[in-house]
């Protein structure tokens, strides 16, 4: 049975500088954007099922169907251990924009997929309100939907997993009142300890009952959106059932006497589009590599990579963001701002490589104005050009979320009131239309309260508070609306 890390960050292993031996190929539908070793075809094949996989999951789990870019790296076992540091376990992070997901080429051919379906379902659950439901629901609903089997006009999933199956036969489980409040973080999880599979089988034994054999199904849907309010486990429980955490258990034990089923749902597969899938040059491939590098906080990997990449390709965009920023956050501010000026440079850059430039000239114009670094140029002309790569970015993509986020964190810490206004009336309409963009919520709610927008930043503060990231995230948004209503 395949093992999966919903893990921020996991120990990773040098790379070595051997040139790159596999082919790579890149396919981007709809909000997925696929890179896989594994040919063009099945490049092409996993991105559209995909997509036909998360229109079966909204469905089953009553999602929004607005979804943020997602970007998939199936990658060989090699390069998987180079980043993860181990073999077939998958890692996923949220930006706050979009999502990353790093698997391994599947080696059981009847669930090549696995990787790919437990990481994007994963992310759905680490983005926004979902992000604070308990841990076992995190590891039970990518493990129960991982298991899909996709055909001509519908989708079979969360079926029975003969390995976690065969985990829970004669074990003595989990009471509830325990299961239900572990924490990622518990010791008992670390390492391959009896509890830990016992855990990520009852999670997805549990998962499995309600949302596919529909036990207590409401009762869970009360309780998960009172923890995802931020209520105590205990709180939440006592508010959603009618009966003991030893009446739970004993349900789910005589539950696993009774027939088990599946969802079919129908979602037919999709007319061919006309993009074709991209044989990735050596260089792009370096590049790419060395974003994931720098995302699972991997720099010198990063650094190593987006210059090898840039010997092949000068003008690779993405190796020079990758320097932008890993210079910046090495301390290596007047190499940052080199890659920046030849970011600026490329004749149509586009709006995420604008975005990375706002930012990382904004955090410059910070280092020069508190002294801790001296580059050649005053904090007032990086900050203008800071404002310059940002609204470039607005003017190319309006729905780039990141540039209005980082046109208001500048505006407010320079206290530009007019400018903050003016920014305030133009992103409303775009706060509208992602109104689960907690980020943005945050940016906007920040420039408000310091540029005396109160009315609005109790506005934009409601929205951060109900699709806060992270419970962390929360915390700070309830902790915004106590110093609002103050005001």
């Amino acid at each position: 049975m395949q093992r999966a890390s919903i893990h921020a960050a996991l120990l990773l292993c040098p790379v070595s500088h051997a040139a790159i031996a596999e082919d790579y190929w890149s396919y981007v539908y709809k909000n997925f954007d696929v890179t896989t070793a594994a040919g063009s075809g099945y490049t092409v094949s996993l991105a559209h099922d995909l997509a036909r996989f998360d229109k079966a999951l909204t469905r089953i789990l009553r999602l929004s169907e607005k979804h943020v870019p997602t970007h998939i790296y199936e990658l060989p076992p090699k390069q998987e251990k180079e980043l993860l540091g181990e073999v077939g376990v998958v890692s996923f992070k949220f930006s706050g924009y979009e999502v990353s997901v790093i698997t391994d080429t599947g080696a059981d051919s009847n669930n090549r997929y696995w990787g790919a379906l437990f990481g994007y379902t994963g992310s759905l659950l680490v983005n926004g309100r979902a992000s604070r439901s308990p841990y076992w629901f995190q590891v039970g609903v990518p493990q129960l939907f991982a298991h899909t089997e996709f055909e001509s006009g519908r989708v079979k999933t969360g079926g029975v997993s003969a390995g976690f199956a065969q985990t829970l036969l004669g074990a003595k489980l989990i009471p509830m009142r325990i299961l239900l409040r572990v924490q990622g973080s518990d010791p008992q999880l670390r390492g391959s300890s009896g509890f830990k599979s016992l855990f990520e089988a009852e999670s997805w034994y549990l998962a499995r009952e309600v949302y596919v054999e529909g036990k207590l199904r409401d009762e869970f849907g009360r309780y998960l959106g009172l923890m995802q309010d931020g209520k105590s486990e205990a709180d939440a429980f006592a508010a959603s059932f009618k009966f003991s955490y030893e009446d739970l258990d004993k349900l789910l034990v005589g539950a696993m006497k009774e027939p088990a089923h599946v969802f079919v749902v129908e979602v037919p597969r999709e007319p061919a589009d006309n993009e074709q899938p991209r044989k990735l040059p050596e260089a792009e491939t370096k590049a790419r590599l060395a974003d994931l590098s720098l995302q699972w906080q991997r720099r010198a990997n990063a650094l190593r990579l987006a210059s090898e990449a840039l010997q092949g390709d000068p003008n690779s965009e993405l190796s020079l963001r990758v320097l932008a920023r890993a210079n910046l956050q090495e301390g290596n501010f007047g190499a940052s701002l080199g890659a920046v000026d030849k970011l600026d440079a490329l004749s149509t850059p586009s709006a995420a490589a604008l975005a990375d430039s706002g930012e990382v000239l904004s955090q410059l114009a910070r280092e020069v104005s508190a002294r801790q670094a001296s580059i050649g140029v005053d904090s007032d002309t990086l900050s203008r050009r800071a404002k310059d790569a940002y609204e470039r970015a607005i003017s190319l993509d309006p729905d780039y979320l990141r540039s209005w986020s980082g046109l208001a964190y500048l505006y407010s810490s320079q206290r530009d009131i007019a400018a903050a206004q003016a920014l305030v009336a133009r992103a409303q309409p775009i706060m509208e239309k992602h109104l689960e963009s907690g980020a943005l919520a945050r940016a906007l709610a920040t420039v408000c309260s310091q540029t005396g927008q109160t009315a609005a930043a109790f506005l934009f503060g409601e929205y951060w508070r109900d699709d806060a990231i992270t419970p962390r995230d929360l915390d700070e948004a309830l902790a915004f609306m106590a110093r609002m209503h103050a005001h």
